[in-house]
């Protein structure tokens, strides 16, 4: 049952409100709304300019979202590992941390970093929404789980990043999101320049 400000989860006989860190909450509703964004983008552009590549090899805007829901997933899924995993993960390494949100802030090319992380351009937008949600609502509930003293504990490993906490996988993955935002506004801009 839902709370207005957490979650209810069952702690043996009773209810236990879990409420998630402020810094965090946050954090958590700014990556929502940039993916508010994305879906108000989508539901203006046509089928033609979701689909439409600049060049050979190039991806299209509906590969964007494709790839940004791969990559949400996997930090779920390592997040879920990491908690199942015994405590002592190795401290964040700021430098590489900083170099990749860097990469992003700049829309610097970079390969993607792991071949399942590539989108196959195949998969309906309606199935990518429901999959994002689900990634959402497991992200939510992770955080939730995670107490102040645990704050600087990391949570994922990002590739290249190495070992993020929860504050610097919210902030890798908000990044993330609006460096794809970026490239669809200028796939979409191509797209209208070649029909004009």
């Amino acid at each position: 049952m839902p709370a207005e400000n957490g979650s209810r989860i069952w702690e043996g006989h009773k209810w236990g409100l879990v409420i998630m860190i402020a810094d965090l909450k946050i954090r958590y509703s700014v990556l929502e709304a940039k993916r508010q964004v994305v879906f108000d983008l989508f539901y203006a552009l046509s089928a033609d300019q979701i689909t439409f590549r600049v060049g050979p090899g190039r991806w299209s805007i509906l590969m964007m979202p494709e790839h940004v829901v791969i990559a949400e997933e996997m930090v779920l899924a390592d997040i879920q590992a990491v908690r199942a995993a015994p405590a002592g993960s190795a401290p964040t390494a700021q430098e590489a941390f900083h170099l990749v949100i860097k990469a992003l802030e700049k829309d610097t090319p970079v390969e993607v970093p792991l071949p399942e992380l590539e989108p196959t351009g195949a998969v309906a937008l309606d199935d990518l929404i429901i999959r994002w949600e689900a990634a959402r609502t497991g992200l939510r509930q992770a955080l939730e789980q995670i107490p102040p003293e645990a704050m600087a504990t990391p949570i994922c490993r990002h590739p290249v990043a190495g070992p993020m906490d929860a504050r610097e996988t919210l902030e890798f993955l908000a990044m993330h999101l609006d460096h794809h935002l970026r490239q669809i506004r200028r796939i979409a801009e191509s797209f209208a320049r070649a029909r004009s």
